[in-house]
């Protein structure tokens, strides 16, 4: 590339012809943080280290499989979005908190046969139908546009494990409900839990509930 120099007066310019490459800037990219949310119940210790053990009784049958190791819970509800949206979803999940304290109730061993999972069975009732509702109604006054997923478990459980194949899941369902599996639980605080894709849980919010009828 030539640079033509030009005299003017006994002083030297430099004139930079338009096709001369300037030097580009790089400006950082910025990329969103998009996380996943779980609202979920956490079982009481006892019942926890107890469904930890079929865990455990599970993968001593059949090996580790997907889910068999992850920790016992019950799946309220999933949201995906953006982590900058964080604050907006506590706070509206805090309301929950209003909510009175409730009695769960674990009942037999079950199989969802489409994804092929082992699990306890939750007998559904009134508190967690109002939960869905509560929640239902901030995604839809708050969080419009603003989520990527969002998801209502229809049918509380607890995952013992998912299967590699019916053969496994049958077996395993015939082997867990020789001696079935019942409990009653109080549920006095919800939790909701976070994770980049690909990740561990790695995160958790705690909402107390009310102790008494407001």
């Amino acid at each position: 590339m030539l640079v033509f120099t030009v005299i003017f007066g006994g002083l030297a310019r430099v004139r930079i012809p338009n096709s001369y490459p300037m030097k580009q800037l790089r400006l950082p990219i910025f990329t969103s943080k998009i996380k996943y949310y779980n609202l979920r119940i956490v079982p009481p210790e006892l019942v926890y280290d107890q469904v930890t053990e079929f865990k455990k009784q599970f993968e001593s049958l059949y090996g580790k499989q997907p889910l068999s190791g992850s920790k016992p819970h019950i799946t309220l509800a999933a949201f995906k979005m953006n982590a900058k949206h964080q604050d907006l979803l506590i706070q509206g999940l805090g309301q929950l908190g209003q909510k009175e304290r409730f009695t769960l109730h674990i009942d037999t061993f079950d199989v969802f046969e489409g994804s092929r999972t082992l699990f306890l069975n939750i007998s559904k009732n009134e508190a967690i139908e109002g939960i869905h509702r509560d929640v239902q109604i901030l995604r839809d006054n708050h969080l419009k546009g603003k989520l990527k997923a969002f998801f209502i478990s229809d049918s509380p459980h607890m995952t013992i494990s998912k299967t590699t194949g019916k053969k496994m899941l049958y077996e395993s369902l015939q082997h867990f409900q020789k001696n079935g599996y019942s409990q009653q639980i109080e549920v006095n605080q919800l939790t909701l839990v976070s994770r980049s894709k690909y990740k561990t849980w790695d995160w958790a919010h705690h909402i107390t509930l009310s102790e008494e009828e407001l």
